[in-house]
């Protein structure tokens, strides 16, 4: 199942995100391993992470959390079985942390392009740079370097 939402800054798409993935682990405590949540910035992965790892450890220490109703009226379980469910999801994500993952779109394409470096012909050993003044500064570089055994470049 893919799942976008497209919002306003404000418009409480933190909630719905954390919502969502709330109620995919109430079914299945171990969901975390199987969920791809993406986000566009660093902060926004960080404050998503934080908000369901803060909200499962209000609904599993017995705390007020604004999630409850929302998902007892989405799943029709009882608060007891909710929170039980919180302690364990909880317990799960802390005791395997490193598969609890929320990433930024770009840390997701570099493990996919690290995933299949082989078949797309990337060497193992490539870095990504998202300073794009030093990229234009190698591409210019670069051209520059290749002017004396092109002659068309040189006439340009």
């Amino acid at each position: 199942m893919l799942t976008v939402y497209k919002a306003s800054a404000g418009s409480g798409k933190t909630f719905q995100l954390v919502f969502e993935y709330i109620l995919l682990l109430m079914e299945n405590p171990y969901n975390y391993k199987h969920i791809l949540a993406v986000t566009f910035t660093n902060k926004a992965t960080n404050e998503m992470k934080s908000r369901i790892l803060e909200q499962l450890h209000l609904l599993a220490s017995y705390k007020t959390s604004q999630y409850l109703p929302v998902i007892q009226k989405k799943l029709a379980l009882s608060e007891e079985i909710i929170r039980k469910k919180a302690r364990l999801v909880l317990k799960n994500i802390l005791h395997d942390y490193k598969r609890f993952s929320i990433n930024t779109i770009d840390t997701f394409t570099q493990r996919v392009i690290k995933a299949f470096n082989r078949e797309m012909g990337i060497s193992p050993y490539f870095t990504l740079e998202l300073d794009s003044s030093l990229v234009l500064d190698e591409a210019v570089d670069s051209l520059l370097s290749k002017i004396d055994n092109d002659k068309k470049l040189l006439k340009w």
